[in-house]
């Protein structure tokens, strides 16, 4: 083929590669698309080739081959450059500071965290340098300022899901599409997902009354039924009570642990992993995973650990998940945790608790409700992964960092049993809502959660079309905007002394607060935690247990260090071990 259709058609590439930016890619979202962009580039191209064979009358491989690497070639590179130029030089973001490969793709973020997956304290280092506001992709910013909680996580927020959780949907819960966007008013289908991982407010509108029943409505009955004026947090406490009997027995459990293993160097974060994890196995599907008792990790488990190791790399570039599991051989250990739970959901369903657990709200949802929402199977499956894992890996890793610094702070530990020892009965029918008042102990958890928040890098979100305000800074619409908890809950503009652990500080009247505001490691508004007090439930009762019970104290040769400095970021927090060592208490 001769040197002039070879340019025209690179021409012609060239303005296709700039139309397709300027006309498709800067509009809407597609991060969902990738398999169908890649294919459909594929299917064009072997288009073009075999057409240019079929026209060319010696029916050259050769000519088909020039003409078809020229189109693509040509394609490519124009359109990879438009997009470099629009990020770098017109995109709504280009006057915010930061990295300026970070202008042009999020892969350079991807470079950052590849090492270790502590997207936190990279996020807090670009803060360190860049300021309160930084854009540290194409279109996310992060910022540390107190004003932004509010409005990008409070009640009267306009700012919806970012899309990186339709991403992260597709690799811990099932890629399929339930037929509802009609009765729903939503303009496209949303995947199966779980109470948390959705987007569509009203999707989650409607699953968030099922799971709200679970922790009010008990407590609402049980009023009438003991006909008592209470408090709102005496409501919340009742609300609970039906779980109380579970959160004592597997304390119950760690503490035999314990027993059997005093004055040994055993693994904090695993053990604890193991508690939270059993606990929830029994809530999601009315049987534990057993791991306290095997002391070995569940498969299960495994496979879902397994699965959000990806999140600690690929999460700035999380339009890569869908892609990657759409390849055959990839997809295979998220595929068995989804079957897991199809598995296990059935036998729930067949078998019920004596006493009802959290799942038995859901399943009532299924069989009561006309809403195809909640008859939709597939819901049940999401939301089981949410239970196990939204209730084990934030318990685990609180529980942890809370005796990490009781190990390395004695005076702490032993203001805490002073507190524990003048009140605390285990086992008494008041357990539970005694603890729930104890100053100090609560201070020694919000200290924890403070410092080591369950989801250190934050909630990403996505700004109305209108954009937000944020002090005086304006926002653009349709972006992706974080508050990094890790790096919010160290502002000495809201903490006094924020690096040091002083469980003082959540005292009445204390002066080392001074913008509560951010503290918000539940998130807060319509997507906060619905299982919050259940969580604080437990960790006050497995707390006040061991320090009530045994001595803490690092194991020889352990600081703590690991535990701080190889911890990963993989949403959660993927713990690195601490070796303590629990003794039985002798006075």
């Amino acid at each position: 083929m001769d040197a002039a259709t070879l340019e025209a058609v690179a021409l012609v590439g060239a303005v296709l590669g700039v139309a397709s930016h300027l006309g498709y890619f800067i509009h809407g979202e597609h991060h969902m698309q990738g398999t169908r962009i890649y294919l459909s580039f594929f299917a064009v191209t072997t288009f073009l080739f075999v057409s240019v064979i079929r026209l060319d009358g010696n029916h050259s491989y050769l000519a088909a081959s020039q003409t078809t690497a020229a189109a693509s070639l040509s394609y490519l590179s124009t359109l990879t450059l438009s997009i470099l130029t629009y990020r770098a030089f017109f995109h709504p973001l280009r006057n915010f500071p930061g990295p300026f490969s970070a202008k042009l793709s999020n892969f350079s973020h991807v470079f950052r965290i590849f090492k270790d997956s502590r997207n936190f304290v990279e996020v807090d280092k670009l803060h360190q340098e860049y300021g309160e506001f930084v854009r540290f992709g194409p279109n996310e910013i992060t910022t540390t300022s107190p004003d932004a909680v509010a409005i990008l996580l409070g009640s009267g927020s306009k700012c919806s899901k970012a899309p990186w959780y339709d991403c992260i949907t597709t690799l811990i819960f099932p890629i399929c599409f339930v037929d509802i966007a009609k009765a729903n008013k939503c303009t496209t289908r949303y995947p199966n997902v779980s109470l948390q991982l959705t987007r569509s407010r009203v999707l989650h509108d409607k699953r968030r009354r099922i799971w709200d029943r679970a922790f009010t409505m008990k407590g609402k009955m049980l009023f009438k039924l003991i006909e008592k004026t209470t408090s709102s947090t005496d409501e919340t406490l009742l609300a609970l009570r039906e779980y109380e009997s579970r959160v004592r027995t597997y304390t119950n459990q760690l503490i035999s642990v314990l027993d059997t293993k005093t004055g040994q160097s055993i693994n904090a974060s695993l053990w604890f992993n193991f508690y939270s994890f059993d606990i929830m196995g029994d809530m999601a599907f009315g049987q534990s995973f057993d791991m306290m008792k095997s002391g070995e990790k569940h498969s299960a488990i495994e496979i879902l650990h397994g699965g959000m190791k990806p999140l600690g790399v690929f999460t700035p570039i999380s339009w890569i998940l869908p892609l990657l599991l759409d390849i055959p051989g990839l997809s295979g250990g998220i595929k068995a945790f989804q079957q897991y739970n199809k598995d296990r959901v059935a036998i729930r369903k067949e078998n019920t608790p004596e006493t009802p657990d959290l799942f038995s709200w859901l399943i009532d949802a299924e069989k009561q409700s006309n809403d195809p929402i909640h008859k939709d199977p597939r819901w049940l499956w999401g939301d089981s992964a949410l239970i196990v894992v939204a209730g084990s890996d934030t318990t685990a890793a609180t529980l942890t960092h809370i005796f990490y610094h009781l190990s390395r702070l004695p005076k702490v530990s032993s203001a805490l049993r002073k507190e524990l020892d003048a009140f605390y009965q285990p086992g008494s029918e008041s357990e539970f809502k005694d603890l729930q008042e104890a100053p100090y102990l609560n201070g020694v958890i919000n200290e924890a959660l403070r410092l080591h928040p369950p989801v250190p890098s934050g909630l990403p979100r996505f700004t109305p079309p209108e954009g937000i305000t944020i002090g005086s800074t304006y926002i653009p619409g349709n972006v992706q905007i974080s508050t990094p908890f890790w790096s919010m809950g160290r502002l000495e503009s809201c903490y006094k002394n924020a690096e040091e652990f002083l469980p003082e500080r959540w005292e009445e009247n204390s002066e080392l607060i001074l913008d509560k505001s951010v503290f918000v490691p539940f998130s807060s508004g319509p997507y906060g935690c619905v299982g919050k007090n259940l969580a604080l439930m437990e960790l006050r009762n497995v707390v006040a247990r061991i320090v009530t019970e045994f001595d803490t104290k690092f194991a020889p040769g352990e600081d703590g260090r690991t535990l701080m400095e190889k911890s990963k970021d993989v949403f959660t927090m993927e713990l690195a071990p601490l070796e303590v060592v629990f003794t039985k208490r002798k006075d």
